[in-house]
């Protein structure tokens, strides 16, 4: 199977989200996942329903929205409308809630709740009726079907996914042995589903940063790392090797979620080990080097996170430098 890279960042204005678009589909990337923070970045069904108007193929995503400020109706309602105006390139991508959630005060949608809601918008947007205090309902609008992602780390959240998710969003990093662990969490909840593994698309994400010095790649994606790795070990801390687990533990008392973005943790926290599993960072040879170890490990899709501040230029060194090497 072809491997296959989306880009994800937040958009700011529409301008660069039509650039950001377009660039993405002119360098031959699959899709791009915008982010939902309604303080920081434009509502993200409006932009992608104008990134929509400016390309002809490129897959049109959320990652992630929450339903802690949007009702499953709602979020259905918005999917399906974004699918029709892509003419069928819109994906729903969903989270229990992070950082807009916590900086407002606010907690993330308990897993039972979450799952609760997810059934109803799965029933939704694959045009069947979902069950409701006054009868079943159906959408009456939109494109259907629309696929489902959803982007969770823990062993209940995987689980979950396995049940309802029509892609997962690993946003536990780039580590295969992790991999392996979240695909093993998926494959339980899709049996007592009653479904095949095999249904669902596994998407691992993270952080890049392309240099001719490795090193100066690594370090320019460190300080941004923060918010990811603080995100997947809020769930569980199963997954760090026992070597690891002091600074892991140092790294999550120091964090602060409810500051803003770039305030949230002093970089001198975050240790090789987060460098290397949230992020593909060195040369071309390199970051093509860890990208085929995950291909190795049964990785075919991607989700690339650029720095922001050099958002633009690290997309086309990943498309000009890297994705020739494989």
């Amino acid at each position: 199977m072809a491997i296959r890279f989306s880009l994800h960042g937040s958009i700011r204005n529409f301008s660069q989200g039509i650039q950001r678009a377009k660039q993405a589909e002119e360098l031959g990337f699959e899709g791009i996942f915008i982010a939902d923070a309604q303080l920081a970045c434009l509502d993200p069904f409006q932009a992608l329903a104008v990134c929509a108007v400016h390309t002809k193929r490129l897959r049109l995503a959320t990652a992630v929205t929450n339903m802690v400020y949007r009702d499953p109706t709602v979020l259905a309602g918005s999917a399906a409308t974004l699918n029709e105006i892509s003419e069928g390139r819109a994906t729903l991508g969903m989270g229990t809630g992070d950082g807009p959630v916590y900086s407002l005060g606010r907690k993330a949608t308990p897993i039972a709740k979450f799952e609760e809601g997810l059934k109803t918008i799965r029933a939704l947007l694959q045009g069947n009726p979902a069950d409701f205090p006054t009868g079943k309902l159906g959408l009456k609008i939109g494109k259907l079907p629309v696929p489902l992602y959803l982007s969770v780390e823990g062993p209940r959240g995987l689980e979950v996914a396995g049940k309802v998710a029509d892609g997962v969003i690993l946003g536990s990093g780039f580590d295969p042995r992790v991999l392996q662990w979240a695909k093993e969490k998926i494959a339980k909840g899709a049996a007592e589903a009653g479904r095949s593994p095999a249904e669902i698309v596994l998407v691992a994400a993270g952080m890049i940063c392309v240099d001719k010095d490795g090193d100066r790649a690594r370090a320019t994606v460190r300080a941004r790392l923060a918010n990811r790795a603080h995100h997947n070990f809020r769930f569980t801390l199963e997954t760090v090797p026992p070597e690891d687990l002091p600074g892991v533990k140092k790294f999550m008392e120091a964090f602060d979620i409810t500051r803003p973005l770039e305030d949230r943790l002093d970089s001198s926290y975050i240790t090789d080990y987060l460098v290397r599993r949230f992020s593909i960072a060195g040369t071309p040879q390199e970051c093509a080097a860890r990208v085929k170890e995950l291909e190795r490990a049964g990785m075919s899709h991607f989700m690339l996170t650029p720095p922001e501040r050099i958002y633009n230029e690290m997309v086309e060194t990943w498309a000009k430098e890297v994705m020739p090497l494989l």
